[in-house]
């Protein structure tokens, strides 16, 4: 982990604003700390608390769960209502301007990477080809916990 990550600082000589913060997320709850140079007598034992801040209180919460749940929470700009799974249409032929349509399935594999796999509607229908990508998000998710549970 980068020495700064989740840290920054703030510099505001107007409202005589010298300190730095913790902030982070974890599984819905958000941590905001600040450290004031005047209260930790200088700026970098505020910056020392802050570290020793930031390592306690990831020390609270598991990094499989939080894995898991950045994996699987609902976005704002998901239409389907269905975590990792959408429906797409692209160009088949531009200049007749037919279009393909296709529901998709994503998830990040084991090693970190993005995966995906598609199921045209053309070639299921439009409710068996959601259905398939649904259930392939899920057969996804479920081998990827297996091995993070049996790696850990």
């Amino acid at each position: 982990m980068s020495r700064l990550r989740n840290i920054g600082r703030v510099d505001e000589e107007k409202n005589h604003t010298h300190a730095w913060f913790v902030r982070f997320q974890r599984c819905n709850e958000s941590i905001h700390k600040t450290f004031s140079d005047g209260v930790y007598g200088g700026k970098r034992r505020a910056l020392k608390a802050a570290i020793e801040c930031r390592e306690a209180q990831l020390l609270q919460y598991s990094l499989f769960d939080h894995e898991m749940w950045v994996r699987s929470r609902l976005r704002k700009n998901n239409h389907s209502g269905i975590v990792g799974v959408g429906r797409y249409e692209r160009p088949d032929n531009p200049e007749t301007g037919h279009r393909s349509a296709f529901w998709l399935a994503s998830w990040v594999d084991e090693n970190g990477t993005s995966r995906k796999r598609k199921f045209a509607v053309s070639v299921y229908s439009e409710r068996q080809a959601k259905r398939l990508a649904v259930a392939e998000r899920q057969r996804q998710l479920d081998r990827v916990c297996g091995i993070k549970t049996f790696r850990s």
